[in-house]
């Protein structure tokens, strides 16, 4: 899976935040789901992923937000590449299904957490 910045996924990932990301953090210190994922080999984590979303096939926003960047793609998608996508120690990947009633948010942090938390107005 290639990736490329499509242009307003970026606005999209902000406006689903609230408008800015200082809420990123504030949403992972009051996650209600973290798990060290450090040790977990691919299948691990995709299992991880995969039980965090009910529906592995819907749409999600995913976002670098240290390199401005965003994307919409397939959540089975995200989970077939998730090694392509995310690099430990490197990267934090955020992922936000914005196109249910409970909005959730998914962070793979450059620390090797993952995070999960409702996204609420």
């Amino acid at each position: 899976m290639q990736v490329e910045a499509e242009e307003g996924s970026y606005d999209d990932f902000l406006n689903a935040l609230g408008g800015s990301l200082a809420r990123l953090a504030a949403l992972q210190r009051g996650a209600e789901h973290v798990r060290d994922v450090a040790d977990l080999d691919t299948n691990e984590l995709k299992n991880a992923l995969r039980n965090l979303l009910e529906d592995a096939g819907q749409e999600v926003i995913i976002a670098w937000p240290g390199d401005n960047m965003a994307v919409r793609a397939a959540y089975r998608d995200v989970l077939e590449r998730i090694d392509d996508l995310w690099y430990p120690s490197m990267d934090d990947l955020v992922m936000i299904d914005d196109r249910t009633e409970t909005r959730r948010i998914i962070v793979l942090d450059h620390e090797e957490r993952l995070f999960a938390a409702e996204l609420t107005d």
